[in-house]
């Protein structure tokens, strides 16, 4: 019998997390993708997938790949980062899986294509890059406050890293004392104010983050690691009106190369050895 292989992904089938792993799964036999949904209780839907299917059927190796999103800090390598409690559960390096897809070369031959760059008034490919840049930093001050939450949430004082109802949905504000007041006023009200987390403390997590987001790190665009990819996708769509990110995206993936990204291409010889192991 050969070995099958099950990867579990957030999403849907046509979902950005399904046709990237489907990229990195290419022409290899007996690897199946199925998608969960949201990523919150994946581990129960799992088990319940597993037992409701029978063990006739059980995957000889399995694996759920998800964002990072803040649930995990970003490494200092571009690693496949394995969790400690759930072996199966792999984290991408880059914080969401849009993070992916943002490419200043692909952003420009789209321009180009669509007849957008006279548009925008983009004219190269550095230009894209600045406009990235831009992008970035109107969202530097919300992206360290998010990163700051994350850092600071347990299991028992659990808050989400917003105060607004979806990642994508940019704050009224983005100014740095509306985005503490608020992260401070969500974190005050889930009760995880105790001794260890103090206004003090919250402040002192938040300038590492803010400080490493510096001039180096915006020119090395290493935002498009570091910030939720759909908050900047709408900050980079305040900047350019009315552009069609929905149809960018599609355009991305087509151009999509996973052997790009050494975690992915450490996800692909992780199946590999799977199979042939």
């Amino acid at each position: 019998m050969s070995k099958s292989i099950k990867i579990y992904c957030e999403g849907k089938s046509g979902s950005h997390d399904y046709d990237i792993l489907n990229k990195v799964i290419a022409e290899l036999p007996s690897v199946e993708i199925e998608p969960l949904g949201g990523i919150r209780g994946a581990g129960a839907i799992i088990q319940y997938k597993e037992e409701k299917e029978g063990s006739v059927v059980k995957p000889y190796f399995k694996l759920l790949f998800r964002d990072r999103d803040f649930d995990k800090p970003v490494p200092d390598s571009p690693i496949l980062e394995q969790d400690e409690d759930r072996k199966y559960c792999y984290y991408s390096y880059r914080n969401t899986i849009e993070n992916y897809l943002f490419d200043t070369s692909h952003f420009y031959s789209f321009l180009k294509k669509e007849k957008l760059d006279k548009k925008y008034s983009i004219n190269n490919e550095e230009e894209v890059k600045q406009k990235f840049i831009e992008a970035a930093k109107q969202i530097k001050f919300y992206q360290a406050i998010r990163h700051t939450m994350g850092k600071m949430r347990t299991p028992q004082t659990d808050f989400k890293t917003r105060w607004t109802e979806k990642s994508g949905k940019l704050p009224e504000y983005l100014d740095e004392n509306y985005c503490k007041q608020k992260a401070l006023e969500k974190i005050i009200k889930a009760k995880s104010f105790t001794d260890s987390w103090t206004e003090t403390g919250f402040n002192e997590i938040y300038s590492t983050f803010v400080n490493k987001f510096d001039e180096n790190f915006m020119n090395n665009l290493d935002f498009l690691i570091y910030f939720q990819g759909k908050d900047f996708a709408s900050s980079l769509q305040l900047l350019l009106p009315s552009f069609p990110i929905k149809k960018y995206y599609k355009y991305a993936k087509k151009c999509f190369d996973y052997k790009n990204f050494p975690d992915l291409i450490e996800l692909r010889n992780l199946i590999e050895s799977k199979l042939t192991g």
